[in-house]
């Protein structure tokens, strides 16, 4: 099968074309096109006659259907193979008739081959971004992370701190003692040790994007085999909660000790296999499957024994949305009153959000949950831009940043896109340098004042980023390692309400992602980032 022929018949009917245009469809140099053009016509496929002269017409002519040629080698390609095997083809711009015989396909047999073996096989739309704690900045990777790394400590909603791979912990002055659970293994079978330990945070401590978050740590040691000293500039209580995070996951050469290791990982197919050695309970799932589909297809979970096709749905918090005002040094927010203008639009047509995204509820409190409140908008004058408003552009907002702009045009508010990939979003630390507007989707963990300092410090995360120009929140942030932990929730609020009484962040929406699964999935239970616990997971008979 063809992708270049494929394109070519799906852009291309019968008629006269330049060789350009061709090679434009198709993406082909024009003497790459002329060469393909050739085998086609040699192969039956079509016939076309080469204009002689410049600025001469190629005449082209289809002898085959292509498309629906294709199609029948798709289904049986689905029926004899994996779906990863077909997965690049499910892309293509199909018609709508194709690919639904291509899902009833795919709804019979998903692609999986029955084994004795228990299996959850998740469709997925794009590749896992990173498998690196330190980079697992999206929920997408940070969940899969959360399933093949393990924590020195673990922390609930309601904060009560837990160890994981530290046992204990006592602090000596300003030394942190963490001591370590003995026969842990890694992996790829080696030992935990306090030196795999040691390194592991002292990578931590050195990455750019957490520089802030751990300043006051001074030495980082191992003592003795299953101890590990952490030795700040004076006892800091915040530093407990801070190795409860995600990106504190313990690695050695990308080798995790969590229930599931990762046994395969490309463009069509990411495997997590149940890891027999690990040092909790061993995981009743042999594997998880995610593979990679388009948008067109079923997003149902299933199963290594999804016989019957029943299902059945699971609603589950997915985070909120908001838009951030960013005050970028000669941008036309630098200045509060059109902050408040722009707050005061948005507020206006916030109600409408569910009409756009069924599971999105309109927002007007903040981002705390039950620890928000409702506060009056500010009031201020209309204000006119002279300049447009460079709106970032990311596929994952897509559609919420453009429905927003609707009501710029019917204000003549003039504004620009600035396109940024979705990776580029969280990975480049410069991206806010020149964006007066973006909107933004937020997922927090499962302990809400560790998730929202988070939000604020870690570089990955936008308001960082946007903070750089705003020196007045570098106190803020400052006071939160001189407070308690268990005091963060009022210092969470007084910031909060800071930030939207000056219209920085903007609350838009809350969300609730809907889950589909086979019924013989059981005991289903919701991790840290609203998805499901795959380490308690079983499969029914």
């Amino acid at each position: 099968m063809d992708a270049y022929l494929f394109t070519l018949w799906k852009t291309c009917r019968e008629g006269l074309y330049s060789i350009a245009e061709l090679a434009d469809n198709i993406h082909l140099s024009p003497k790459q096109t002329k060469r393909y053009l050739t085998r086609w016509q040699e192969d039956g496929w079509l016939a076309y006659t080469s204009g002689r002269d410049r600025g001469h017409l190629t005449q082209l002519v289809w002898l085959r259907h292509v498309e629906r040629e294709y199609a029948k080698q798709m289904l049986e390609r689905i029926e004899r193979e994996s779906v990863d095997a077909v997965t690049e083809e499910l892309s293509w711009d199909w018609s709508p008739a194709q690919t639904g015989r291509f899902m009833r396909k795919l709804e019979q047999k998903f692609g999986y081959t029955q084994e004795s073996s228990d299996a959850l096989l998740i469709p997925r739309r794009r590749p896992f971004l990173t498998t690196d704690p330190l980079e697992a900045a999206d929920i997408h990777s940070a969940h899969l992370v959360q399933n093949v790394f393990s924590r020195l400590f673990a922390i609930d909603a309601d904060g009560k701190l837990q160890g994981e791979l530290a046992h204990h912990y006592a602090w000596n002055g300003p030394v942190l003692s963490l001591y370590l659970r003995k026969d842990v293994r890694f992996h790829d079978g080696s030992l935990l040790t306090s030196k795999d330990v040691t390194k592991s945070l002292r990578k931590l401590v050195a990455y750019p994007a957490y520089a802030r978050s751990y300043r006051h740590v001074e030495h980082i040691q191992s003592n003795g085999p299953y101890q590990v000293d952490i030795t700040l500039d004076q006892q800091r209580h915040s530093l407990l909660p801070k190795l409860a995070t995600i990106h504190t996951s313990i690695s050695k050469d990308d080798v995790g000790t969590g229930p599931f290791q990762l046994t395969r990982n490309d463009p069509k197919k990411t495997i997590l296999s149940a890891f027999p050695n690990y040092y909790g309970i061993r995981a009743l799932l042999d594997r998880i499957e995610f593979i990679q589909m388009s948008d067109a297809y079923d997003p149902v979970y299933r199963t290594s024994r999804s016989d019957s096709g029943e299902t059945d749905t699971i609603a589950t918090q997915s985070g909120f949305g908001l838009v951030f005002l960013n005050p970028r040094p000669g941008g036309p927010f630098e200045r509060p009153e059109a902050r408040h203008y722009i707050h005061r639009l948005i507020a206006a047509i916030r109600p409408a959000i569910q009409s756009l995204n069924e599971r999105g509820f309109p927002n007007d409190r903040g981002f705390l949950e039950q620890f928000s409140s409702v506060h009056p908008l500010p009031e201020g004058p209309t204000v006119l831009f002279t300049q447009p408003l460079r709106i970032k552009l990311t596929d994952f907002t897509d559609k919420v940043t453009r429905w927003l702009c609707e009501t710029f045009d019917a204000h003549g508010i003039p504004y620009e896109f600035v396109p940024i990939g979705f990776k580029a979003s969280i990975t480049d630390f410069h991206a806010f340098e020149t964006i007066d507007l973006a909107v933004h989707a937020e997922v927090f963990e499962r302990n809400l004042p560790v998730a929202f300092h988070q939000f604020l410090t870690n570089d990955f995360s936008p308001p960082a980023k946007m903070f750089r120009q705003m020196p007045e929140m570098n106190k803020w942030i400052d006071r939160y390692d001189e407070t308690p932990f268990e005091d963060w929730m009022r210092l969470h609020q007084t910031v909060e309400r800071y930030l939207i009484d000056s219209s920085y962040f903007i609350p838009l929406y809350d969300d609730t992602r809907i889950i589909p699964f086979p019924i013989e999935l059981q005991n289903i239970t919701i991790d840290s980032f609203g998805y499901f616990d795959f380490s308690k997971l079983w499969i029914s008979s």
